[in-house]
Order: structure tokens, then C-alpha cells, then sequence
């Protein structure tokens, strides 16, 4: 019996590469930060009649890059 005949080990399933936790809780921390004040600037200026102001657009903007690294995070630490 040769080498070649012998069953091999299966290889493990490939994991894909997670971040640090401590990343993790920065970009939740991060995201928060982002998502609080944005989503305020977003309500204020819909609510006051400002939707034509471009700041507007720049609030959307921070909100969802906010909201964006909290789903990030969350989907990392499920792993």
C-alpha cells in the first residue's frame, strides 16, 4: 500500500478573515456616534421645512455611513 492509497484528512472549511474586537467595538462606537446626531440633523430639517437645504443631503449622508459600520460590526462579531 502506497502514500497515495491513504484517506487525507478533509480540509477545513475556509473562514473568512474577522476583524479585532477591539475594531469591532471602535466601529460601533464610531457608528453611534454618526447615527445619533445624524439621524437628529435629518428629522430637525424635514420637520422645520428645510428639505431643500444641502445640508440635508450631507445629514443622510452621515447617517447612513453610521448606520452602515454598526451593520458592519454586527455582522463581523456573528462571525
Amino acid at each position: 500500500m502506497s502514500n497515495s492509497d491513504t484517506p487525507q484528512p478533509p480540509e477545513p472549511p475556509w473562514r473568512e478573515p474577522r476583524l479585532p474586537p477591539g475594531c469591532t467595538i471602535f466601529m460601533l462606537i464610531v457608528g453611534v456616534l454618526l447615527l445619533v446626531p445624524g439621524a437628529l440633523c435629518v428629522v430637525l430639517n424635514v420637520t422645520l421645512g428645510g428639505s431643500g437645504d444641502p445640508l440635508t443631503g450631507v445629514s443622510v449622508l452621515v447617517t447612513l455611513v453610521g448606520l452602515g459600520l454598526i451593520v458592519f460590526a454586527r455582522a463581523q462579531k456573528r462571525g
